[in-house]
């Protein structure tokens, strides 16, 4: 999970938001929103992507860890947990 030092998680955007499709869209632009979303609305708390995603918070805000990397183990989390629905990526790579 290590990566280039990426500076405040709270503070950089992402250079491709998620787009989620849950009762209304919602667009996570950044690791610190991930990171909001994975611990106060996921609908589970286990689960090994969820635990990566929510570890690599901490990794982005100790900088330790990449933007990108934390969005690609968010991308993961979305894929673990049918119940999220349906998601898309804009201005990036699209999730397998």
């Amino acid at each position: 999970m290590a990566g280039l030092p990426a500076g405040d998680g709270a503070c950089i955007l992402w250079t491709s938001i998620v787009i989620l499709h849950l009762r209304k869209p919602s667009t996570v632009r950044s690791a610190k929103h991930a990171f909001d979303l994975l611990s106060a609305r996921w609908p589970v708390s286990d689960g090994k992507a969820y635990i990566a995603a929510l570890e690599a918070w901490e990794g982005v805000d100790d900088r330790h860890v990449s933007d990108e990397s934390a969005r690609e183990l968010f991308l993961l989390a979305l894929k673990e947990d049918p119940l999220l629905g349906r998601y898309g990526t804009e201005g990036g790579p699209k999730p397998d």
